[in-house]
């Protein structure tokens, strides 16, 4: 079925195989070929039901990392990214706290390519040897992380944000629970998410459409996939509270790290989960983008070593708003003044259609590559069920006073900051 972004001159080709595997394909003329597949399996998915079982399984933290390292390791010893490499181009995966993605870029040799990235998520090869091999390595990555300033505020900070939720627990895991994780642990979360109906394809690029749909039907006569419900996550209730307010990190470091988190439960005032999540993030761009007073004050404040990052993040029915920064000293103040800067809200129509134009540019631009077309179709497919194709017309009729009203309720006085100071000055 050929469907449309609206405005964007784009357009792309569904299709459900029996199995229940999602394809999406955009077609580029001379464009590279970018192909992703993605499991709905991430590091913040941790009590699930199996298939045919009625109680929750729980497993380790830090499984759904351990597993896209293993899914490459193969019993024929063929390394996929090799296969890739051989044949110019290149692959990779990535595991973030909601998905598992596997991908390829490159030109000549798509199919042979392909075969290899679908074969790549469908023949595990996990031994009590390999497994226990890859400890080792994952560990030396965690030990990495123990030693990065910012990992160390967020993975405290993420306790100190959230009750139940698991998103608490890192992508990675812990020591404790890279060490736990077994064969059987993997296999389970194998067999439960990396069936075809918990996946999406996503193609983009200068291929011939119907070719590589027969092409995919084909390749999976070869599997006996058969189309399943959906896979059943343990539901968790999260209040609306912080876990704790302020926490500092003793070790020694030259400079102070700091991670401020605010947790906000999602305004109710536009239903459109699309909209809602855009609406929401015009405070950050308003307030703390490239146009906003308070990036003056930063810059000029010789305390700040390094830039101050603020991002949002989508966690259940919450948004999470998270500020870092590197300093020399004035963390009370700098907490301060974006607390004070946050809840302003004194908004400037000017402002906001300089950022809705903004917008409206950077996503014209994203649909100008493959991958960023696969990232497009691929997040908006996890986070709202389907791409949003009319993102564009939505877009275009953003509206000021809609946007106040909007933010007007919210509650931005759930936040913990971590701070990370040289222990050697400390009290």
């Amino acid at each position: 079925m050929k469907k449309s972004y609206v405005g964007l001159d784009l357009d792309v080709y569904e299709e459900v195989l029996e199995n229940g595997l999602r394809i999406f394909i955009s077609k580029i003329p001379r464009h590279t070929i970018h192909a992703r597949i993605t499991t709905f399996f991430g590091g913040s998915i941790l009590e699930f039901k199996m298939d045919g079982h009625n109680e929750f399984t729980k497993v380790p933290g830090g499984v759904a990392h351990f597993l896209e390292h293993k899914m490459f390791e193969k019993k024929d010893g063929k390394d996929p990214l090799s296969v890739y490499e051989n044949n110019g181009a290149s692959g990779n995966a990535f595991t973030n706290e909601f998905v598992t993605a596997y991908h390829f870029t490159g030109t000549g040799h798509f199919y042979e390519n392909l075969k290899t990235l679908l074969k790549c998520v469908h023949e595990p090869y996990f031994t009590d040897e390999n497994v226990s091999k890859e400890k080792g390595i994952i560990s030396q990555e965690k030990k990495q992380d123990l030693d990065n300033p910012f990992s160390i505020v967020y993975d405290r900070s993420l306790l100190n944000t959230f009750h139940n939720l698991d998103f608490k627990n890192t992508v990675l895991g812990t020591l404790e629970d890279i060490n736990s994780i077994t064969k059987e642990d993997l296999y389970n979360v194998y067999n439960t998410f990396y069936h075809p109906s918990n996946m999406i394809l996503t193609i983009s690029g200068d291929v011939d459409v119907k070719k590589t749909i027969d092409f995919i039907k084909k390749f999976y006569k070869n599997y006996n996939f058969k189309k399943r419900d959906k896979v059943v996550i343990k539901h968790k209730d999260e209040p609306e509270s912080v876990v704790k307010e302020k926490d500092t990190i003793y070790m020694d470091n030259l400079s102070k790290e700091i991670l401020i988190s605010y947790k906000v439960k999602k305004p109710t005032y536009i239903k459109d989960a699309y909209l809602n999540k855009i609406y929401f993030s015009f405070l950050l761009d308003m307030k703390f983008g490239a146009i906003s007073k308070v990036t003056d004050v930063f810059a000029k404040n010789k305390n700040i070593i390094s830039t101050v990052s603020a991002y949002l993040e989508v966690v259940d029915n919450y948004y999470i708003i998270l500020f870092n920064a590197t300093v020399k000293d004035g963390v009370d103040e700098l907490v301060d003044l974006i607390d004070k800067t946050i809840k302003d809200f004194d908004f400037n129509e000017n402002d906001f259609n300089l950022i809705k134009k903004s917008i409206l540019n950077s996503v014209v631009l994203s649909t100008e590559n493959s991958v960023g077309i696969c990232n497009m179709i691929s997040n908006q497919t996890y986070f709202y069920g389907k791409p949003v194709y009319d993102m564009y017309d939505k877009l275009k009729n953003l509206n000021f006073e809609t946007f106040k009203k909007f933010i007007h309720n919210i509650n931005l006085n759930n936040r913990s900051v971590v701070i990370l100071d040289n222990k050697n000055l400390r009290g």
